[in-house]
């Protein structure tokens, strides 16, 4: 097998530990249940939470022992709770029944089937814009290696603590603890992040919509150093705020001040300063991995440099995303997105320079090969799917592990446009996408599997008339 073969095949084992495909069968229903207009739940019971506590699984229900409810609202809430459930991430499976104790009164099981929450994996990627940037290259340098130990559901209260310890072209040590529940109410959390990164290649400009690297042969180019803490407040099921402060500390070797004086700004080789951020995020989506029905919503506002440490940096971004899908009928669906970002001060630091195309999700489909850099950004992004193969599940039997050898699959044909529209005000004529509307359209095929595995082959036409075929492992939105 080609070093490209053994390198997909390596970055489609390491995206199995994160993710979840699942189908959401209805609750049963029997004519029982229309004997008396309302139910009260009588009691709720909880069975194969053998990690998970109680507390954390109530919390996701949409109702409460002792509730009230109309039959339909009934049916209604069971659903509900069972998506919430599945989008937690933490079982594979939720199954929600309920017996009749006589016309008003129900109990109420659910049966949970737990993840497997602890993984100790090899660090395999590749580190570039997205991976049909680095294929047109394909340039073996540009891995990234070594390991990642995730605890998932830490302590049995839905917390993640992830340690990463990687080399190759980003060297990068990296602690992470989120504890999403602080108070008895569960409406409060914590979360720490801190790392370190070091390369000794760095993109210092772009000419001609594409990146321009310098590589030093003795030094790191660039050296990074953040500390994060942010409070958590999910006040209802589908809404969470959030309030963060980040500590940044940056260097660059005097050759890349050479070659882009503005890299850190004043022409400085160390740059530092605090980071203030509000997001606000309502998600009311089936899944959170590959959503066929629901709506999400989130605003953020960060202020980079406080004035504190350092006047360093001075700039205020706004943004927001809202996304919103829909089945047409039977197998068909519909999502649409819509994702700007507006920046206060147009004289910010390269470092900090906004733009499309540096990542797979703030991309126009079509573009892979390009950036645009630019302060103002807008991006609309449509797409109508058909279920060609419906959600299902298979059991592997030569797998001895029960939290393994059980997944979903399904596949999802579609057809998409994207526009999108960057405003740089700084002014690089030497990119000439910005300032300008840019769209593209095209036809895809999703693969949605083992552990929510998102895998999109895409054929794509942009503005121009220049069309391939992309590979990307994220939802299309």
């Amino acid at each position: 097998m080609s070093k490209a073969g053994l390198l997909l095949l390596g970055l489609c084992f390491s995206l199995f530990g994160f993710s979840q495909a699942f189908k959401i069968d209805p609750i049963a229903r029997d004519s029982s249940m229309y004997e008396s207009p309302i139910k009260i739940i009588h009691n709720i019971q909880i069975i194969g939470n053998q990690v998970t506590k109680e507390h954390i699984i109530l919390r996701e229900l949409t109702f409460s022992q002792s509730d009230t409810l109309e039959n339909e609202t009934f049916i209604a809430a069971l659903e509900q709770s069972k998506k919430n459930l599945l989008n937690t991430s933490l079982f594979h499976f939720v199954k929600i029944d309920w017996a009749i104790l006589n016309p008003q009164e129900v109990f109420i099981v659910i049966q949970v089937e737990e993840r497997w929450y602890t993984f100790p994996l090899p660090i395999f990627e590749i580190d570039d814009n997205n991976f049909n940037t680095w294929w047109k290259d394909k340039d073996y340098s540009r891995i990234n290696y070594g390991g990642l130990l995730v605890r998932n559901n830490f302590r049995g209260r839905k917390e993640k603590l992830s340690l990463i310890a990687q080399f190759g072209f980003t060297e990068r040590f990296r602690l992470k603890y989120d504890i999403p529940y602080i108070n008895k109410s569960q409406k409060s959390g914590l979360g720490f992040n801190f790392s370190y990164n070091r390369r000794d290649e760095i993109v210092y400009t772009t000419l001609d919509n594409e990146r321009l690297q310098y590589k030093s042969e003795s030094k790191d180019a660039v050296r990074n150093y953040s500390a994060e803490v942010n409070y958590k407040y999910r006040n209802a099921i589908f809404n969470t705020h959030t309030i963060g402060l980040e500590y940044d500390f940056n260097s660059i070797l005097d050759s890349v001040v050479d070659l882009n004086p503005n890299y850190l700004g004043k022409g400085k080789s160390e740059s530092q300063f605090l980071s203030l951020y509000y997001n606000f995020t309502h998600d009311n989506r089936d899944s959170r991995n590959y959503p066929l029905i629901g709506n999400y919503f989130t605003v953020s506002i960060q202020k980079y440099g406080l004035g504190i440490i350092s006047n360093d940096v001075d700039l205020t971004n706004l943004s927001f995303q809202a996304k919103r899908y829909w089945n047409l009928k039977k197998r068909f669906y519909l999502a649409s997105s819509a994702r700007s970002l507006l920046t206060a001060n147009n004289n910010q630091p390269y470092l900090l320079q906004s733009g499309l195309g540096y990542s797979s999700s703030f991309n126009i489909r079509s573009y892979e090969y390009y950036v645009i850099d630019g302060q103002n950004i807008g991006l609309v992004k449509t797409q109508v799917k058909y279920q060609l193969v419906k959600p299902n599940s298979a059991e592997l039997a030569f797998v001895p592990l029960e939290r393994f050898n059980k997944f979903h699959y399904s596949f999802y044909l579609g057809l998409f446009s994207d526009v999108g529209f960057v405003e740089d005000q700084i002014g690089f004529p030497q990119n000439n996408l910005a300032n300008e509307l840019q769209y593209g359209f095209g036809l895809s095929l999703d693969f949605v599997t083992y552990y929510d595995t998102v895998i999109r082959s895409e054929f794509s036409i942009n503005k121009f008339g220049e069309s391939g075929f992309f590979l990307h492992f994220v939802a299309p939105i």
